[in-house]
C-alpha cells in the first residue's frame, strides 16, 4: 500500500471522526438544552470552555486541567444525565483539539499512525460496524417518527438492554478514539502533565468532599459504602484505583511540599479504597502503593532521598497513629447506619470469593460462543442475554443458569469485548494495550519520567480492574484510559514504526474490514436468527425498549420511558396503562398504523387495542411518543438522573383478555385495527 494512499485513508478517517464528534456534540447540546435552564447554562459553559480550548494556549492549559479535575462529577452509568453531559464535554474537547491540530507539522501528524493508534481506530470502526446487527427497520421507523433530536435522546438515555444503547455506546467509543488521537497529535508539550495535574486535583476533591458526605450520612445512595458523588461504590473504586498513580508525580518532585502532598494523596486514596469495600479496588489500587514503596527504597533519578532508611522511625510513628485511629474508628458506627465499620470490613473480607461474577463470566462466554470471531455487537450483552437464555438452541439457553441474577454487563471487560466484538475485537484491544504499555515502559526506563510511570501504572490498574468490571459502563472511568493511550501514541509518532509494528497496524485494519463484511452478511442478525429458529430477536410476549426497570406505582408495576420508546408486543389483544405526573399528550403508533392519542395528567389511563397478525410470528411494535420529558437532577437537583417521560405497563395475549380495562384520566379511546387518532 503506497504512502499516499495511507495518508489519504488516514485523512478520510480523521475527517469522518471529527464529523461524527461534531454531529454527536450538536445533538447532545440540543437534547440538553431541552432539559431546563440549569442544563442550558451547562451547555453554554461547555461551549465557552471548548472555544477557549481551541483558540488560546492559556485556554488549552486551563481547559485540560478542568477536564481532568471535573471527572468525578460524571461517575454514573452511560445512559443518565451526567454521562450525557460528559459526552458533550468530550465532543467539544475532541473538536477543539482537532481545530488546533489543523496545519501542524507533518512530524506531529504521525502520532496515532502506528499500531497503537491503528488498533484503537480499528476498534472504533469495528464497534460502529457492529451496529449493522441492530434492528434497523425499527430504528429507522423511530428516527422517522421521533425526529433527529428525540431519536438521539432515546439513544443517549436508553438502558443497556435496548438496541439504541448499543448505537450510543459505539458512538461514544468512536468519539473517545477521536479525542485520544487528537490529544496525541497536539504539539503542546505540557498537555499530559496538565491533564494529569487536573485528574489528581479532582481525585483529592472527590475524596475530601465525599468523606464529608459519607460520615455525615448525607449520601443518598449506598451510604454504608463510600461512593463520594459517584452512583456506585464499585465505580468510585475504579476511579480511585486508576487515578491513584498520578499522585506519584507529586511524590517524585524535588520539593518537600510536593512530596508531602503526594504522600497525603496516597494516604487519602488508601483510606478511601478501604471504605468503598470494593475488593477489586484493593487489588488494582495496590499496584500504586507497591510502586510507591519501590520508589522510596530503590532511589534513583525519579525519587532521590538522601536517607530513605532514616525516615523509618517517622513512618513507624505515623503508622502506629494510623492504626490507633483505625481501631478507634472501627468501633464507631457510620452515620445513619447501625453497623460499625469493622463489621462491614470483616464481612467483605470474609466473603472475598463470594460473588456472582463467575456466573456472569460464564454467561458472557456462552453469548460469545454464538459468534466467536466477531461477536454479536459492541456492548450488546444486556440486549442478548434474555433472548439467548430463552432460546433452547442457543449456548446460553442450553448451559446458562435461568435462576441467576440479571445484570446489565458481564462484569469483565475482556469477556464483554469477546461477546460484543469477538476474538478479533479482543485481539485488537490486547495489541493496543500491550503496545501502549511497552512504549510507556521504554520511556520510564530511558528517561526516568514520573509522568510516564504514572501513566503506565494507570494503564495497568485499568486492565487489572477490568477482570472484575466492565470498564465501558461509566464514561468518566473509560476516559482515564485516554491519557496513557494518547501519550503512547505520541511516543509512537516520534519514530518511524518498524516492520513488525507496520504489519500489526495493517492487520488491525484488515480485521476491521473483515468484521464489517461479517456484520453486513448478518445484517439485523438475520443469519443468527435463522440458525436459532427465531422469527424476531426478542424474549416473551412483551419487550420494552427504551424503558427503565419496573417500579411499583399506585399499586401496580410500571416502567418509566426514557423519552420516546417502543414496546414489542405479540399480535392480538394488548392492554396499555400509561401515567404522567404532568398534563401532556401521548401519541401511540404501531407498525400496522396509528393507534391513539391520549391526554394524560395525574391519573393512570388504561386502554385496550387489537394488533393484527402478519402471519409470520413477528411481534408488533408500538411507538410511545410523549409530548415532554424531564430529568429531575437537571431541573430541581433531585438525585434521579434519568430522563423520564411517561410510565407504561403492558398486558398482552391471554393476560390482556382476562383483565378488563379500567380507563381513568382525560382523553383516550379503544382503537381497533385500521382506526386512526
Amino acid at each position: 500500500m503506497s504512502e499516499a494512499l495511507i495518508q489519504f485513508l488516514a485523512g478520510t478517517l480523521r475527517a469522518g471522526g471529527l464529523a461524527l464528534a461534531a454531529g454527536h456534540g450538536l445533538l447532545s447540546a440540543a437534547v440538553l438544552v431541552g432539559l431546563g435552564r440549569p442544563a442550558q447554562a451547562f451547555v453554554a459553559l461547555v461551549a465557552v470552555w471548548g472555544l477557549s480550548l481551541a483558540v488560546s494556549r492559556r485556554g488549552l492549559s486551563m481547559g485540560l486541567f478542568l477536564l481532568g479535575a471535573t471527572l468525578f462529577l460524571f461517575g454514573w452509568q452511560a445512559y443518565v444525565y451526567p454521562s450525557a453531559a460528559f459526552g458533550l464535554i468530550l465532543d467539544m474537547a475532541a473538536l477543539a483539539l482537532g481545530w488546533r491540530n489543523l496545519g501542524q507539522a507533518e512530524a506531529e501528524s504521525q502520532a496515532g499512525a502506528g499500531p497503537c493508534g491503528a488498533c484503537l481506530g480499528a476498534l472504533a470502526v469495528l464497534a460502529l460496524g457492529s451496529t449493522l446487527l441492530l434492528p434497523w427497520d425499527r430504528l429507522a421507523a423511530q428516527l422517522a417518527f421521533f425526529g433527529p433530536t428525540a431519536f438521539f435522546a432515546a439513544v443517549a438515555f436508553s438502558p443497556a438492554d435496548a438496541p439504541a444503547y448499543v448505537l450510543g455506546a459505539a458512538a461514544r467509543l468512536a468519539v473517545f478514539a477521536v479525542f485520544v488521537r487528537e490529544l496525541a497529535r497536539n504539539p503542546w508539550p505540557g498537555r499530559f502533565e496538565t491533564l494529569a495535574s487536573g485528574i489528581l486535583a479532582g481525585l483529592v476533591v472527590s475524596i475530601v468532599y465525599g468523606l464529608a458526605l459519607h460520615f455525615r450520612g448525607d449520601h443518598y445512595l449506598l451510604h454504608y459504602r463510600f461512593t463520594s458523588v459517584f452512583a456506585n461504590p464499585g465505580w468510585y473504586a475504579e476511579y480511585l484505583a486508576v487515578a491513584a498513580p498520578f499522585a506519584l508525580i507529586a511524590l517524585a518532585r524535588p520539593s518537600k511540599l510536593s512530596r508531602c502532598f503526594g504522600a497525603a494523596c496516597l494516604a487519602l486514596v488508601a483510606g478511601s479504597l478501604v471504605l468503598t469495600l470494593a475488593r477489586a479496588g484493593w487489588i488494582a489500587g495496590g499496584l500504586t502503593f507497591a510502586a510507591a514503596v519501590w520508589l522510596y527504597f530503590q532511589g534513583g533519578p525519579m525519587l532521590r532521598l538522601r536517607r530513605p532508611w532514616g525516615h523509618l522511625p517517622a513512618l513507624a510513628v505515623g503508622g502506629a497513629l494510623v492504626v490507633g485511629v483505625s481501631f478507634w474508628a472501627s468501633g464507631k458506627e457510620l452515620a445513619a447506619v447501625s453497623r460499625p465499620i469493622n463489621a462491614l470490613l470483616k464481612e467483605r473480607v470474609g466473603n472475598f470469593t463470594d460473588s456472582p461474577r463467575p456466573t456472569l463470566f460464564r454467561s458472557g462466554l456462552l453469548i460469545a460462543a454464538e459468534s466467536p470471531v466477531f461477536g454479536l455487537g459492541y456492548e450488546s450483552y444486556a440486549r442478548h442475554y434474555p433472548v439467548l437464555l430463552a432460546t433452547p438452541a442457543a449456548w446460553l439457553g442450553r448451559y446458562g443458569d435461568k435462576n441467576a441474577e440479571v445484570f446489565e454487563t458481564s462484569h469483565n471487560m475482556y469477556i464483554q469485548i469477546v461477546s460484543g466484538l469477538g476474538l478479533a475485537g479482543l485481539a485488537l484491544w490486547l495489541v493496543m494495550a500491550g503496545r501502549a504499555g511497552l512504549l510507556l515502559w521504554r520511556a520510564v526506563r530511558d528517561t526516568a519520567s514520573s509522568l510516564d510511570l504514572a501513566l503506565l501504572l494507570s494503564l495497568v490498574a485499568f486492565h487489572v480492574y477490568a477482570f472484575f468490571q466492565e470498564m465501558f459502563y461509566v464514561p468518566a472511568v473509560l476516559f482515564l484510559l485516554a491519557p496513557p493511550l494518547a501519550r503512547a501514541m505520541a511516543l509512537e509518532g516520534r519514530t518511524r514504526p518498524g516492520r513488525l509494528a507496520r504489519l500489526a497496524g495493517g492487520m488491525a485494519w484488515v480485521l476491521a474490514l473483515a468484521g464489517l463484511v461479517a456484520y453486513a452478511a448478518d445484517f439485523g442478525l438475520s443469519r443468527t436468527r435463522e440458525r436459532l429458529s427465531l422469527a424476531q430477536w426478542r424474549a416473551g410476549e412483551v419487550v420494552y425498549e427504551g424503558f427503565y426497570p419496573p417500579e411499583r406505582m399506585d399499586g401496580r408495576e410500571m416502567r418509566w420511558s426514557a423519552g420516546n420508546a417502543a414496546v414489542l408486543v405479540a399480535p392480538g389483544e394488548v392492554e396499555l396503562t400509561l401515567f404522567s405526573p404532568v398534563p401532556q399528550d401521548v401519541l401511540l403508533v404501531s407498525d400496522a398504523g396509528p393507534l391513539d392519542k391520549l391526554r394524560l395528567g395525574g391519573e393512570p389511563a388504561t386502554r385496550r387495542y387489537r394488533l393484527p397478525d402478519a402471519g409470520d410470528g413477528r411481534a408488533r411494535t408500538i411507538f410511545v411518543m410523549p409530548e415532554t420529558a424531564f430529568v429531575p437532577m437537571a431541573q430541581n437537583g433531585a438525585p434521579d438522573p434519568r430522563l423520564l417521560a411517561v410510565a407504561v405497563a403492558v398486558r398482552a395475549g391471554q393476560e390482556a383478555r382476562e383483565v378488563p380495562p379500567t380507563p381513568s384520566g382525560a382523553g383516550g379511546r379503544e382503537v381497533e385495527r385500521g382506526d386512526e387518532p
